[in-house]
């Protein structure tokens, strides 16, 4: 046993730090590298898995794998609130709006009082009803009214930007 070498776990903690602190930073192909050796340390982390999952989706496109990754951290014995974040960011990723909002929604389901999931949830918005309810939601009108007043309310509402680097990251995590 060698005295003063860090053991696995202790190298996978470090490199989980290290990418949540470049995460934070917006440093999606930084914190990429960190994830992928936590990952490597120790691939049955749920919490390395989660983020290495994210960071594949963001960095090098690889949305099977992440999804996989995510849906893998989200489904373990012991979920935490940012499972169901970063399996949200990738959905957001992929333009897929509505998974995203179920994810987020499943989060909330399992923790109601988490407030980096509320602010994700605020940030994706809900869907207001159309403006013409006697026309079919896919009517021109509906959908061009609909983008007027979606325009109108998010700059009054000075709401945060949809990104996946940014859904859920509280106003303290840009420390």
């Amino acid at each position: 046993m060698n005295v003063g070498k860090p053991s696995q776990t202790e190298e996978a903690e470090a490199a989980l730090a290290q990418g949540l602190g470049l995460f934070r930073a917006q440093d999606a192909a930084g914190a990429h590298a960190a994830f992928e050796r936590a990952h490597r340390r120790d691939s049955r982390d749920p919490r390395a898995i989660s983020w290495y999952g994210l960071t594949l989706a963001l960095v090098e496109k690889n949305w099977s794998l992440a999804i996989g990754y995510c849906d893998q951290a989200a489904r373990s014995p012991n979920p935490e609130p940012i499972f169901f974040l970063n399996q949200a960011r990738v959905h957001l990723a992929l333009s897929q709006r509505e998974r995203a909002v179920r994810a987020l929604t499943r989060g909330l389901e399992a923790f109601p009082d988490d407030p980096a999931l509320r602010l994700a949830q605020q940030t994706m918005g809900t869907r207001h009803r159309p403006m013409f309810s006697f026309l079919p939601r896919g009517n021109v009108l509906n959908i061009w009214l609909g983008k007027l007043r979606h325009r109108l309310t998010r700059r009054r509402a000075n709401t945060p930007e949809l990104s996946p680097l940014t859904l859920g990251v509280l106003p303290e995590d840009h420390s």
